[in-house]
């Protein structure tokens, strides 16, 4: 009876989001939202926003989330769907109130929280936190708190202390693990900053953070449900939970390691899994054995990855470089504006891409969609300016603050008479189609 609850309940999460999607939020123009919210009274813009929510659910934003908060709820002492739920709920409501506080903040002034916690240290001292929550789980050692802490602790109900460690989780979660720009987000921010309406954007914030954390609502509640309550396998349990904590470490690393060590590092995960799914152990029955199966394809996907990272580091730069986008590259705001002025005496359009080394996003595009033929060919008939603003520095904040950017990446356009083409602007994500619908209407 419970199964068939959940499966309904996400089928009613899935019909929401759906609808959501029919009233025309695919465009990635943040001025779509934007006019959206004026246009309508909140029951409706808050109801679209919930379903937005839902629906970057199951993408890069909230995916990352999903094994942390299973790992915190399997690392429970004891565990109930009642418990699970709440600790849950916990997580989804600091999740919520985060981007709430940091969106009202970045509107108000002008830049971003998440921009500040994406530094290298701050992202290498995170990393190592997730890789002592993974050893933990894996056996290694137990972290106790210290007996001085411990006996100033103790009037404090333990419940409590443990909403209150998984809401704070999801706050740091949401700043550090999930740096997520999206249409729908810039639209809201851009709101914010053009009207003043700082508490009316925050609850529309507050709202699509809880729909983004309604299916980890429905995973907390289900590992409640679902899994049994006592026996061997919670080792296992905890050890497979381990193990994507330090891909998490990994995956956010690689925002600030050269790719060539990240592969290093996935496939000394691999090998590490397939130690403990048992490869290199004397198994007897037939789920045992299936786990060791697992355990040799771990191993040679390691090997694959050892392979791909030695390419990376003998590739030839000439090759390289022939598959890159004509960028010129800047980082002042004086070098954009000599760019577009010249850009304009010469009767041609203008493609400002504004991107920072640390946004996954951004290293996405690079890699998968700006060194495609297709892509590189129709930019080549416009001025294409990629524009770094990586650093939290007086000359990025100009930068911000002249071309209104809230998050990265964030493509503008400009016509060959130097006027914006604002209904081209676009935020987050662009896979080569999309891109390419842009470009050939831009020129």
């Amino acid at each position: 009876m419970k199964t068939i609850r959940y499966l309904l309940s996400f089928i009613g999460l899935m019909c929401i989001a759906q609808s959501t999607w029919a009233l025309g939020f695919s465009s990635s123009n943040p001025e779509t939202l934007m006019h959206f919210i004026q246009n309508n009274n909140p029951l409706v813009y808050l109801s679209a926003f919930f379903g937005l929510g839902l629906l970057l659910a199951f993408t890069p934003c909230v995916l990352p989330m999903v094994p942390i908060l299973s790992g915190i709820i399997v690392g429970q002492r004891s565990l109930s769907s009642a418990r699970a739920w709440r600790l849950s709920l916990a997580y989804v409501i600091g999740m919520a109130v985060t981007y709430a506080v940091a969106g009202m903040l970045a509107a108000y002034l002008g830049n971003t929280l998440q921009t500040l916690m994406q530094r290298p240290l701050i992202i290498g001292a995170f990393s190592g936190l997730f890789v002592v929550m993974a050893l933990t789980m894996l056996g290694l050692f137990e972290l106790r708190v210290p007996a001085f802490l411990n006996g100033r602790l103790t009037p404090v109900n333990q419940n409590n202390r443990s909403f209150l460690s998984v809401a704070l989780m999801g706050v740091m979660s949401t700043l550090i693990v999930s740096p997520c720009v999206t249409a729908p987000l810039i639209g809201v921010l851009t709101y914010i900053g053009q009207n003043g309406q700082v508490l009316k954007g925050g609850l529309i914030l507050f709202i699509m953070a809880l729909g983004m954390g309604m299916p980890l609502l429905l995973v907390g509640a289900g590992y409640g449900s679902f899994l049994p309550k006592t026996g061997p396998w919670m080792v296992k349990i905890k050890q497979f939970f381990g193990i994507l904590m330090l891909g998490i470490a990994i995956w956010m690393l690689s925002r600030v390691v050269p790719e060539p060590i990240v592969n290093v590092l996935w496939a000394l995960l691999l090998v590490l899994a397939s130690f403990y799914l048992g490869l290199f152990q004397t198994k007897s029955s037939l789920g045992e054995r299936a786990m060791q199966a697992l355990g040799l394809l771990a191993l040679i996907g390691s090997g694959a990855m050892l392979y791909e990272s030695q390419s990376t580091f003998l590739k030839s730069p000439t090759i390289v470089e022939a598959t890159q986008a004509p960028f010129i590259k800047v980082d002042t705001l004086q070098a954009i504006e000599e760019h577009l002025t010249r850009a304009k005496q010469e009767n041609k359009p203008v493609f400002l891409e504004f991107y920072a080394t640390w946004c996954s996003d951004c290293q996405g595009m690079e890699t998968k969609v700006f060194n495609q033929p297709e892509v590189i060919k129709a930019m080549s008939g416009l001025v294409n300016i990629k524009v770094n603003i990586s650093t939290d520095t007086p000359e990025a904040r100009k930068i911000k603050k002249r071309f209104a950017i809230y998050g990265l990446p964030e493509m503008i356009f400009f016509d060959a008479k130097g006027k914006e083409q604002s209904q081209l602007t676009a935020a987050g994500y662009l896979d080569k189609s999309q891109l390419l619908a842009l470009l050939h209407r831009a020129v």
